[in-house]
């Protein structure tokens, strides 16, 4: 039998200084909560990740080579750590790296 891994789930309650586009990315045993930000230069955004209880762990400015429409909906997906960032966005998954 394949032991299933333990996906944490998104926190009961939202850190209340946390924006409201922070998007949750659950992993194995842990989760970080995400915002990303428009910059003045093309494909650059400025990503903090955050703790589950909200506390900053990371951040910084990341470039692309493909736009990221923030207004649109996107997911967070894998892998998103301190140096790369993957998100999910009409189809296509774009990377973001510090």
């Amino acid at each position: 039998m394949t032991k299933q891994p333990k996906i944490l789930p998104p926190p009961d309650e939202r850190p209340s200084h946390l924006p409201l586009t922070a998007k949750w990315l659950s992993g194995e045993g842990a989760g970080s909560w995400f915002v990303i930000e428009a910059t003045r230069t093309k494909l650059q955004y400025r990503i903090t990740r955050l703790s589950p209880g909200g506390m900053i762990e990371c951040e910084g400015d990341y470039i692309t080579n493909y736009p990221i429409k923030l207004d649109e909906e996107f997911l967070m997906d894998y892998p998103s750590h301190c140096a790369k960032v993957a998100i999910s966005q009409f189809g296509r998954r774009i990377t973001l790296s510090k």
